[in-house]
């Protein structure tokens, strides 16, 4: 459809989300391609730009294969059949979307370099943002690669002292891993920004534990890792053929957890990204799908609308269907998907992240299946995980109204206002983006530009209280939403709470070990 349709064009370039990291290490080389890319093709929700590997064998051959694009189409059939057969010890893998440089094969991960001129290669792969984005913008090239390079050129007699020296000089946001020949070193930064488990397989071939890493427990559980642990936050460790090792700790007073992976971001089955005091709290944690049926259910107590304004309820399918039912069941509202999928395959492009506006209407089109017969004459209420842009939500009301008949369109976000660029991994680039931002954060305008009869937004509270139960909960970065700030600003400058400098552990003394469960070392 052509660009007549009245539609504010605020920018072009596309939105950018979180990216995705697998890893995995095991003393002996052990297959691992097939798994590997399984739990990679469950994080392709968190990155369109890129995807790629890298695995490293005992006697140091390196196989490696990436480029831009999805991994459907990166690893398409012909390329997977003849890397599924690989045997290494260490494994990397990542889907990409590029918060920082340029759309290039160079910043496509993982990425891989020597140390020194014809020293070891070692393989990083990063999720989360570092700071000093202005190094980045002059270069075009990604904070993951100029991270590398810093790593490539650090002092140290060894790995340990050169990833824990150059960590403690970064800020920003990073699930972080990093691959040697004999070590795979894991990192996250201390406001626990971005989510990182782990956990282990049974290798009955090599007959060996293997040592799984991943962004979210939904990408552990496609691998078939069945019990699992969170890298709390500010920790470095070390994963070698005698176990995990603490190497560091950067310790916050206070946690900064990204409330937007719970929102939108995350797998459904995963769960929740929230604060925890040990590493095996994240098994009693709930479900990404329970956040999202428990904010329906407060933003029904918080914006109630009853059946002498409505017709239905419509969860937006995808993210805003749990959050629908459980809305229309707490205000005994008919609920009805009078809007469908018309793929759910986890490789199509998620709607917010579109940039082309002279195509929004043909996209909500080719995306949704509409009942017309169900939706003529309807009052609706369309429940939604959050508001970006504002684009799809506008043309899908739009079509709603002038295609199918529908009288009222009533929109409830459980969610608050996103009003602010995030640096700490979802760049937006400019607040002028965003739809809150624009109109001042004024309700009543964003409802009016969107076309819709009535908006309402879940309150922070009532987030916080969906997530964890309290509404006063602590612990969460909710920087991107009205009334809130990040932890840092762009530049890595503290902005709630000064931390400490990561302390450097030279000597790893028995008191610093203790047992890790299955008789790990950790």
């Amino acid at each position: 459809m052509k660009s007549s349709y009245p539609f504010f064009v605020a920018e072009r370039l596309p939105l950018q989300d979180h990216c995705g990291i697998v890893a995995a290490f095991a003393p002996k080389d052990f297959e691992f391609f097939k798994t590997g890319l399984a739990g990679l093709s469950i994080l392709q929700t968190r990155g369109y730009d890129g995807a790629g590997f890298c695995a490293k064998s005992e006697k140091g051959q390196l196989f490696e294969h990436k480029d831009k694009g999805m991994v459907r189409e990166v690893f398409r059939p012909s390329i997977a059949k003849d890397l599924k057969t690989i045997r290494a010890k260490s494994w990397v893998y990542q889907v990409r979307y590029g918060t920082s440089g340029e759309f290039t094969t160079n910043n496509v991960q993982p990425i891989v370099t020597k140390l020194g001129q014809a020293g070891e290669t070692f393989m990083v792969v990063h999720n989360g943002q570092f700071s000093q984005s202005a190094n980045v913008k002059q270069s075009g090239q990604s904070d993951t690669l100029l991270f590398t390079q810093e790593l490539r050129d650090a002092d140290g007699q060894n790995w340990d002292e050169r990833i824990v020296r150059v960590l403690s000089t970064k800020r920003g946001a990073w699930s972080l891993v990093v691959s040697t020949d004999n070590a795979l070193y894991v990192a996250r930064d201390s406001w626990g920004l971005r989510p990182f488990v782990y956990g282990h397989l049974w290798d009955s071939i090599t007959r060996q534990f293997v040592w799984v890493a991943a962004s979210e427990t939904s990408a552990l559980d496609a691998m078939g890792v069945t019990d699992y642990f969170e890298l709390m936050p500010g920790t470095i460790a070390k994963i070698s053929d005698k176990g995990l090792i603490i190497l560091a700790k950067q310790h916050e007073r206070q946690r900064a957890l990204c409330i937007f992976e719970n929102i939108y971001l995350q797998h459904g089955a995963g769960k929740a990204h929230m604060p925890r005091s040990s590493i095996r709290a994240v098994k009693r944690s709930p479900t990404i799908d329970d956040v999202r049926r428990r904010s329906g259910k407060i933003l029904a107590r918080e914006a109630p609308i009853s059946l002498r304004e409505v017709n239905m309820v419509i969860g937006v399918p995808g993210t805003g269907i749990e959050g629908g039912m459980t809305y229309a069941r707490a205000l005994d509202l008919p609920y009805f998907q009078a809007i469908t999928d018309k793929s759910v395959s986890l490789t199509e492009q998620r709607t917010f992240m579109t940039a082309d506006i002279d195509s929004i209407y043909q996209k909500v089109l080719e995306h949704f299946c509409f009942d017309a017969q169900a939706l003529h004459g309807r009052r609706v209420v369309l429940v939604d995980d959050s508001i970006v842009r504002g684009n799809i939500t506008r043309g899908l009301i739009y079509l709603l109204k002038h295609y199918y008949g529908v009288i009222d369109v009533h929109l409830r976000i459980v969610s608050p206002p996103i009003d602010k660029a995030c640096h700490l991994g979802v760049n937006t680039r400019s607040s002028k983006e965003l739809i809150a931002a624009r109109l001042n954060g004024d309700v009543e305008r964003i409802r009016i530009e969107l076309g819709a009869k009535s908006l309402a937004y879940l309150s922070a509270e009532g987030l916080r209280e969906a997530i964890t139960g309290d509404p006063k909960t602590r612990g969460f970065c909710m920087g991107c939403m009205a009334g809130h700030q990040p932890p840092v600003d762009i530049n890595g400058n503290t902005v709630v709470q000064k931390s400490k400098r990561i302390k450097i552990i030279k000597d790893i003394l028995p008191k610093n070990i203790y047992e890790h469960p299955q008789g790990f070392v950790y």
